[in-house]
């Protein structure tokens, strides 16, 4: 009995990947209206560990408009078993608590310039990893990938029903940091190619003309991770190496200067190695979202 609860899922995850999808973007068609929809998946980052409270401070008009929530730009989330179906405004408190938010914040305000109403489906789990819970290097599937990639298929059907016509633009991954634990951590491109694959053929569906996909680096500064450079690197790499595939420098490296500012003026607490304050969130989700539309 045991050999059959273990063959039955690894058997449905290798069938699942299989070589033989298929990949093709449908053609824009200039006499239909689309509604644009953009996706966010990873771990606490992507979730959001940062506390919405500092911004009132940093910038009060936006504080209160994503208090209220922000009507241009609804949003539906699976996020840490946090789960709304519905689309909601785009609001504080859809973090990994009530009181944290993600970089939906930041992309909500790029997309909120937009005249049409834009839709954000975030399905995300804190301390997840690629290699073990998503896709690894040799293309397997596993619970966590089945688990999203059903989610945002009966999030845009929905769309559907209420007569939307949902075209998905793209793609914001924040993600790593548990793979720089891994043995393996340098067949994360694989990996993360793979992701990317298998994602766009069971989107393909809804998904016209191009797809972008907007990575971001891991910490590496301190302590906080084992080999934060592989992973960095493998996702320099597919950026580099592939279209409409863009990544983040988020250690500073680059003109948009973000960075894990460990200590701030906004007296949030110094000693998270881990996870972004509120504003290098809000400046993470901002510089995705001018990826995402590109």
């Amino acid at each position: 009995m045991k050999t059959k609860y273990i063959l039955v899922p690894l058997i449905v995850s290798l069938l699942g990947c299989s070589n033989r999808l298929e990949y093709t973007p449908r053609e824009l068609d200039s006499d239909v209206s689309y509604d644009n929809v953009y996706l966010i998946m990873g771990q606490s980052n992507a979730s959001g560990v940062s506390q919405y409270q500092y911004l009132e401070s940093y910038n009060l008009e936006l504080y209160q408009r994503y208090m209220e929530g922000n009507g241009k730009v609804l949003i539906s989330y699976d996020v840490d078993n946090r789960i709304e179906k519905n689309y909601i405004p785009t609001r504080f408190g859809l973090g990994n608590n009530e009181t944290f938010f993600g970089p939906e914040i930041g992309i909500a305000e790029v997309l909120g310039q937009n005249e049409e109403t834009s839709y954000i489906i975030k399905a995300t789990y804190s301390g997840s990893c690629l290699l073990t819970q998503y896709v690894d290097e040799q293309g397997n599937c596993f619970g966590l990938y089945f688990r999203f990639i059903t989610f945002i298929k009966n999030q845009l059907k929905a769309l559907k029903k209420e007569g939307k016509n949902p075209r998905l633009r793209g793609l914001f991954w924040m993600q790593g940091e548990s793979d720089s634990f891994q043995p393996q951590s340098w067949n994360y491109k694989k990996a993360e190619e793979n992701f990317l694959f298998r994602l766009k053929c069971d989107l393909n569906n809804w998904i016209y003309d191009h797809f972008n996909f907007v990575d971001a680096y891991i910490h590496t500064r301190g302590i906080c991770w084992v080999n934060p450079e592989i992973i960095n690197q493998c996702k320099q790499e597919i950026a580099d190496e592939n279209e409409h595939c863009y990544c983040i420098k988020t250690n500073g490296e680059d003109n948009t200067a973000i960075t894990l500012n460990l200590k701030s003026d906004t007296g949030e607490d110094e000693n998270d190695l881990a996870h972004y304050d509120s504003k290098s969130m809000l400046l993470l989700g901002q510089t995705a979202g001018e990826y995402l539309i590109k």
